[in-house]
């Protein structure tokens, strides 16, 4: 095993983020056991992603603190006055008081249950976005950490092709009407195998696919269809015992017995 492949392949940073299988965690668990280097990878990684979440972290909203003081100064100030009307005293009251001047009145009561309340709001509103916002940055990790793992493997399937000695890389350059399209057709000269990889043609129509096409002793012979909803940027089409050229036609979801010419992209000579 390639240790410094291994780590560069994503699936470290998958297994600190919880998106690796079973089966990922339970060979990296075995392997950073015996390698120090894996060990200290996976460390390095939880540290970034700790690094990450406290640089994220939103600060509580600075106008808390002012909501809650401007509470407190309206809840606090005296109420309006009005003109006092002489009364005669009465001899005795109507009923006993039963407020000790000791005892805090009820208004202080509700002043602290509006501040509290105030305040709960606040930070229940603080904690869901800090929350949301969590939410949302790690989705985009990994959205970013899958999309970085399939170019890896589309580049690696490329670069594995073109340093193989037995493969012949072959390009489709833009016939007339597509002069700036290209394609490679990558033949095993050994298994006879082809593998097809669309490099700028256009994304076709759903009814559509693009068809790869042999010329065997000058008639075309129908290689499959390049399914571009499958994420492979490379794919393996029919093999063919011999080729003086390939060509891409455009043609009806699923194929035709014979190209389209009107509709053909690229081509080229083996």
């Amino acid at each position: 095993m390639d240790i410094k492949e291994y780590i560069s392949s994503g699936i470290i940073e998958a297994y600190v983020m919880g998106l690796a299988s079973e089966e990922e965690i339970r060979i990296l668990d075995c392997v950073q056991k015996n390698n120090p280097e894996v060990k200290q990878a996976i460390l390095d990684a939880q540290n970034t992603l700790e690094d990450f979440a406290s640089q994220q972290a939103i600060a509580p909203p600075p106008a808390l603190k002012s909501a809650i003081w401007a509470k407190i100064s309206e809840e606090s100030q005296p109420e309006n006055l009005v003109e006092e009307v002489p009364v005669k005293p009465m001899e005795a009251p109507l009923y006993p008081s039963s407020i000790e001047p000791n005892k805090v009145p009820l208004k202080w009561f509700a002043i602290a249950a509006s501040i509290l309340l105030v305040a709960s709001v606040a930070l229940n509103l603080y904690l869901n976005s800090n929350q949301n916002n969590f939410k949302n940055e790690l989705a985009s990790l990994k959205a970013a950490q899958k999309e970085n793992a399939l170019a890896y493997q589309n580049l690696k399937s490329k670069w594995d092709l073109v340093t193989n000695p037995t493969v012949k890389a072959i390009p489709l350059l833009g016939v007339e009407k597509h002069p700036d399209m290209k394609a490679m057709v990558y033949f095993e000269q050994n298994s006879k195998e082809v593998y097809l990889a669309l490099d700028n043609l256009p994304l076709a129509p759903k009814d559509q696919q693009y068809q790869l096409w042999a010329i065997v002793d000058g008639k075309p012979v129908s290689l499959g269809m390049f399914d571009q909803d499958a994420e492979a940027a490379v794919q393996k089409m029919i093999s063919v015992t011999s080729a003086q050229a390939f060509a891409i036609t455009l043609e009806k979801r699923g194929g035709s017995p014979t190209p389209t010419m009107e509709n053909m992209y690229v081509m080229g000579k083996v």
